[in-house]
């Protein structure tokens, strides 16, 4: 019973420091990593002229290449724009592979590279066509950290995606192929702060393309920047009290 008021008085404590931290971290905002604000980027922002040889915003860099050839981005116009290479192919405004050899260097590429706390959330594309039953067939993504639950805006049998070992291979039916706009989601947990590498390639029809209409990103805070701040008010409050 001697040890009774020691444990009491500490448990009285206890509740203010849980109410103050509680009150000092939603005062700043700070919440589990999950998920963050998102952003959302147009072929038009990416690039308006044919000399765009990389676009960066501070959270993601986005570069084209032609097998390991840095290129150019097109420029996108009109009323629905799409995001594709300038350079020589079948398609200025997607990015595409002329033939059906997935391994002789011509296959147009884009790389993204996040910042440490950014992870691609959607890809959105039209137009599109890549769907041999190859294992080098679809659209190609890879530097995935793990599986990032691929979904899709519409429902087809012939849509849908593979992942192994970081990369997962999008099978985009030529039967889909149209003005209608397709999301393809990505849990943002599975890049952050990854570089990853799109390409694509066909074994069955030359000019397999992927005519991308946006690029969204999940950006959440630095870590130990939202504790800093949670940790400084709590100080400040403790002080006051």
């Amino acid at each position: 019973m001697d040890n009774a008021f020691p444990y009491t008085s500490h448990m009285s404590t206890t509740p203010w420091k849980i109410s103050a931290l509680a009150a000092a971290a939603l005062a700043v905002g700070w919440a589990p990593p999950a998920s963050g604000a998102v952003t959302t980027l147009s072929p038009a922002t990416i690039s308006s002229d044919t000399n765009t040889t990389s676009f960066s915003d501070g959270n993601v860099t986005l570069t084209p290449f032609v097998g390991g050839t840095p290129g150019t981005f097109n420029a996108p116009s009109g009323a629905e724009p799409r995001l594709g290479m300038d350079e020589p192919g079948t398609n200025f405004n997607a990015f595409n592979d002329p033939d059906t050899n997935p391994n002789n260097g011509n296959e147009e590429r884009l790389v993204f590279a996040f910042a440490p706390t950014v992870g691609l959330s959607q890809i959105t594309y039209d137009f599109s066509r890549a769907d041999g039953p190859g294992p080098d067939d679809g659209v190609i993504i890879s530097g995935f950290t793990s599986d990032p639950g691929v979904t899709f805006s519409i429902t087809n049998v012939n849509l849908f995606a593979v992942y192994n070992a970081g990369t997962v291979r999008l099978n985009i039916p030529g039967g889909l192929f149209s003005g209608t706009d397709v999301a393809i989601n990505f849990d943002p947990d599975a890049s952050r702060g990854q570089t990853l590498d799109l390409r694509v390639t066909d074994t069955t029809q030359a000019g397999a393309q992927f005519a991308i209409r946006s690029i969204s990103y999940d950006a959440v805070p630095e870590p130990g920047m939202t504790l800093l701040g949670v940790f400084g008010l709590l100080g400040l409050l403790r002080r006051r009290r």
